[in-house]
């Protein structure tokens, strides 16, 4: 980024910090949202607020993002932060071991989608002791697909795979969706449903879901600023619902959350969890 790029984000930054503060005090929220909404206002607050607003969809919002990014998903940045947060569990992590810790034994492949060098199955063997013959393949940019298997030989994990086939995910036990289904466009569940055998078992962790239209934003981290879809809750659970799966369950991941200012609609309070599993067929 230029020197101009900087001053216009330490502004937007600004902007959205006095902004939430303001809606923090009695009968601040209501003005915020007012504004937010309002013919006049809505216009210049969605300029002051630059890339930390309400897009239509995945493509805008990417637009927006990229002239302050110092990188997307395939910055080092990104990678680096991955790997810390997977030294330990975090909460929601805990779900995805109730779910699969006494099934995972007579599995044959796990398919993690945006599982970056393979850091959930380094994090998740300590605990569920995968057995040796479960195969478990990421799928993920090529930067980090050649990095994982740099530090899978390293290690000696022969579990641990890569591909950029996502057609390899068909006839998967489980399809693990953890922190990626809102960077995918088209959405996760069109690309399920065109594989040749859908997954058995698919679960999905720490996406931001909302009860408003699904639409599209930008999340502001250190110099990394991501675009990502922000799915409607009900319409998401539906569309896994019309290609064949059942909801078993559901989660918040309250580690983690996403505001719009002015637009409790787009926010997420927390992010959230689901699993489903395929109907049998009739």
């Amino acid at each position: 980024m230029g020197p101009l790029q900087h001053l216009r984000v330490k502004q937007i930054r600004f902007t959205a910090r006095v902004l939430g503060c303001v809606e923090e005090f009695s009968g601040g929220n209501r003005l915020i949202r007012t504004m937010a909404h309002a013919r006049l206002t809505a216009p210049i607050l969605n300029a002051m607020l630059g890339y930390q607003r309400v897009f239509d969809d995945l493509p805008q919002a990417v637009a927006a993002a990229n002239p302050y990014s110092s990188g997307g998903h395939d910055a080092m940045e990104a990678g680096a932060l991955h790997l810390r947060l997977s030294k330990s569990p975090r909460p929601s992590d805990y779900a995805v071991f109730y779910h699969i810790q006494n099934l995972v034994s007579g599995w044959s492949k796990i398919f993690d989608l945006g599982g970056n060098v393979g850091n959930l199955f380094y994090c998740y063997n300590r605990y569920l002791n995968f057995p040796p013959s479960l195969v478990w393949q990421v799928y993920d940019l090529p930067k980090w697909t050649d990095e994982g298997r740099r530090l899978a030989e390293e290690h000696g994990e022969k579990r641990l795979q890569f591909t950029r086939n996502w057609e390899d995910a068909s006839g998967a036990d489980l399809l693990l969706v953890s922190g990626a289904l809102h960077f995918f466009d088209p959405p996760v569940y069109h690309m399920v449903a065109e594989l040749p055998e859908k997954p058995i078992h698919l679960l999905i962790n720490r996406s931001p879901l909302i009860a408003g239209p699904t639409k599209a934003a930008v999340q502001d981290n250190d110099n990394l600023r991501t675009a990502r879809v922000l799915h409607n809750r009900a319409e998401l659970i539906a569309a896994f619902e019309a290609i064949g799966y059942e909801l078993m369950d559901s989660w918040q991941a309250a580690e983690l959350a996403f505001k719009i200012i002015g637009k409790p609609e787009f926010s997420a309070p927390s992010y959230s969890g689901l699993y489903f599993r395929l109907k049998p067929q009739a």
